[in-house]
């Protein structure tokens, strides 16, 4: 007689490092579970080369570009055991009216990053990764990984790369979260290797800003499989909060992340980063109150990242 595999639908929509982050999660969750399990992702289409780099992790990928009715009929059709909802917003709860499963839900704590954002609170919120397997920990059994799974393992890196670099991502979708000009160019003449700049098709701009001398651009060249690999095999990586950060430390790589508008103390730091890594943020004169949840608004007239870049320039972090 066979066992039918456990159906467990894992629900995260976006953005590129909040998936990244749900990888340890992921992988917890198929430890935990006794016998067969088969793991199915929902997110957002242009978020699904992020799932397809965790591999055998999960077996199947379902997608939206708008709207959960896109694919509420086909996930009923799937006789799912559970749901384990990491994203705990309108859509996502959505699903879980229609498919009127046993559910798990992360706790984001909006509630302790307002009061951090405010002032009011001083304690960090607890990693993200913490807290998605903390959402089904009590069902399964499940425990906090020691390390990430391996992701992107059949991704290649163009082969016009050098033999040892060290990588810049330039971009950020807020701009509390943007590395100045003036920083980027700091980190290229301290660093002594070829720095490869890497980022999307809008940040080929920030690129004309810099000394070209140093950098090697593929600014809007690489997909996200091919830059999770040409962060796999650089020496060093340098990024604001943004997914190339946590993707730098989901790969093994050294990394030191720069935060402007936001703080580490909101839970989203790099999850268990390589040796050698650092995490740079604003002089003690701006505190370490973070101005916003998103890095979308600045207290300090955008000074944020100003005042990490000085605490960068005056340390000996390279």
């Amino acid at each position: 007689m066979t066992t039918r595999a456990t159906r467990i639908l894992v629900i995260r929509f976006s953005s590129i490092g909040d998936i990244l982050l749900t990888a340890p999660a992921v992988a917890s969750l198929r430890q935990a579970i006794h016998g067969p399990c088969e793991i199915h992702f929902l997110t957002k289409a242009n978020m699904s080369p992020v799932v397809e780099g965790f591999g055998g992790l999960v077996d199947h990928v379902h997608t939206i570009e708008e709207s959960t009715a896109e694919v509420q009929e086909a996930l009923k059709g799937l006789n799912f055991d559970y749901l384990v909802d990491l994203h705990n917003n309108v859509r996502s709860r959505s699903i879980k009216r229609t498919l009127g499963l046993i559910s798990f839900t992360v706790d984001k704590q909006n509630w302790a990053k307002w009061l951090l954002v405010r002032g009011w609170r001083r304690t960090p919120v607890t990693s993200i990764v913490e807290r998605y397997v903390e959402a089904f920990a009590g069902a399964f059994g499940a425990v906090v990984p020691e390390r990430w799974p391996d992701l992107f393992e059949q991704a290649s890196a163009p082969a016009e790369l050098p033999a040892t670099y060290a990588v810049l991502a330039i971009g950020a979708t807020h701009s509390g979260k943007l590395l100045t000009p003036s920083l980027m160019q700091t980190i290229v003449d301290r660093s002594e290797l070829p720095v490869v700049l890497i980022g999307g098709s809008g940040d080929v701009e920030r690129v004309k800003v810099l000394d070209d001398s140093k950098v090697i651009t593929m600014v809007g060249e690489t997909t996200l499989a091919e830059s999770a690999a040409v962060l796999r095999s650089a020496e060093h990586v340098y990024a604001g909060d943004t997914g190339m950060m946590h993707l730098a430390a989901a790969v093994g790589t050294p990394v030191t992340s720069f935060w402007g508008c936001t703080r580490p103390s909101l839970g989203m730091a790099p999850w268990n980063p390589a040796q050698g890594s650092a995490i740079i943020v604003p002089n003690a004169q701006l505190g370490s109150r973070p101005c916003s949840k998103l890095g979308n608004r600045c207290r300090h007239a955008n000074g944020c990242m100003a005042a990490t870049e000085q605490a960068y320039s005056e340390g000996s972090v390279k």
